[in-house]
């Protein structure tokens, strides 16, 4: 490894090992994303004082609803990247991968999502964004920008949209809208609302909108699968949870992600419990043990530490997990421990090592 390895070069290697592993497509064959990643990730990933800064800057995604599928987010940062530098690099990273595999047209509706977006940031100095895409065996699947426009958010959004985020702020005491995401893929295109629960909320609080959505016999697989796997929580204190809504041709989707950093007693086992209720559904066990062998950096027995656990449901769909991932390739405090046996990892260590690192 090189004396000051590079969070860019180090994240393009663990995509493109990890895209042939799960055979989807390689992200890094594109140019548009190389020169993302580029601008997005420049800073050494041994530099102790950009760690805290950093450490979420790049973030696999594994969902149950998509199992196989390749995904992350990443949210520019580094020495000296401002949030004008954050909302530049996203634009130009999502609006050239939807021109150059989605169209014309799929770009012409994003730039009308995002007009108000660009406009506005002359009022929201401050507020960043990120992006986020995926990919199967045919392709990118979707690409994302997140916008962080705070409170403003409201102001610019679709009337469909308007409407959920009215009808969560009315159900849900301490919602605080905050960001806001805008969705592209092969066939269609979305825009959801994210909110900051800023207060200490019962999972119990969410039945009234969930009911509301349509969703409301979903509420109790919902309590039972985060509440087990959160080790028998059932109240979120303030600040530690987002909740995002979105419509699909479905209907309404939610979901809550729960940052495990920011949780005061997170279980010390986490993956463990996360897997438990997932044997009822072989399938997508089998999936998530694929993916975290997928994104184990050669030499070591697991891929990294949990961030953020989500939980999506829709009025068609239960309850199912998603996580996002600190990737141990880009932790450089990870990888100045010794390294286990260089040997290709299997997924039962790959899960042991996981949940050793579940938590810092």
């Amino acid at each position: 490894m090189p004396a000051h390895p590079r969070a860019a070069d180090a994240a393009k290697r663990l995509l493109s090992s990890a895209s042939h592993r799960l055979m989807t497509a390689d992200p890094t064959a594109d140019h548009v994303l190389r020169g993302a990643l580029e601008r997005s990730l420049d800073w050494d990933i041994d530099d102790p004082s950009l760690r805290p800064v950093a450490q979420r800057s790049f973030e696999p995604n594994f969902s149950e609803t998509a199992g196989r599928a390749l995904a992350f987010q990443v949210k520019p940062l580094g020495r000296g990247v401002t949030a004008d530098d954050q909302r530049e690099i996203t634009n130009g990273a999502v609006r050239g991968l939807i021109h150059e595999h989605f169209g014309t047209e799929p770009l012409r509706w994003f730039d009308r999502r995002s007009e108000g977006a660009r406009g506005s940031y002359a009022r929201s100095a401050g507020y960043g964004a990120r992006y986020a895409l995926g990919l199967d065996r045919g392709g990118l699947t979707e690409v994302q920008a997140s916008y962080e426009w705070g409170p403003e958010v409201l102001d610019m959004l679709p009337q469909p949209v308007m409407d959920l985020a009215q009808t969560a702020m009315s159900l849900v005491p301490g919602l605080r809208p905050f960001a806001t995401i805008i969705r592209t893929s092969r066939l269609s295109g979305g825009q959801q609302i994210s909110f900051e629960i800023a207060r200490e909320t019962a999972l119990d609080a969410l039945k009234p909108l969930m009911e509301a959505l349509g969703m409301g016999e979903r509420h109790g697989g919902l309590v039972t699968l985060l509440a087990f796997v959160l080790g028998a929580r059932f109240t979120l204190p303030p600040s530690v949870a987002t909740l995002t809504l979105l419509n699909t041709h479905r209907g309404p989707e939610m979901r809550l992600d729960v940052n495990i950093d920011a949780l005061p007693d997170a279980p010390e086992q986490l993956l463990p419990l996360l897997r438990l209720p997932m044997i009822e559904r072989p399938q997508n066990l089998a999936a998530l043990d694929s993916w975290m062998t997928a994104l184990t950096p050669d030499g070591y027995y697991g891929p990294g530490s949990v961030t953020v656990l989500s939980v999506r449901v829709r009025p068609d769909v239960p309850a199912r997990l998603a996580l996002y991932l600190r990737p141990l390739a880009l932790d450089g405090a990870a990888l100045e421990a010794p390294a286990a046996a260089p040997v290709a990892p299997t997924p039962a260590a790959a899960a042991q090592s996981f949940a050793r690192r579940a938590r810092y």
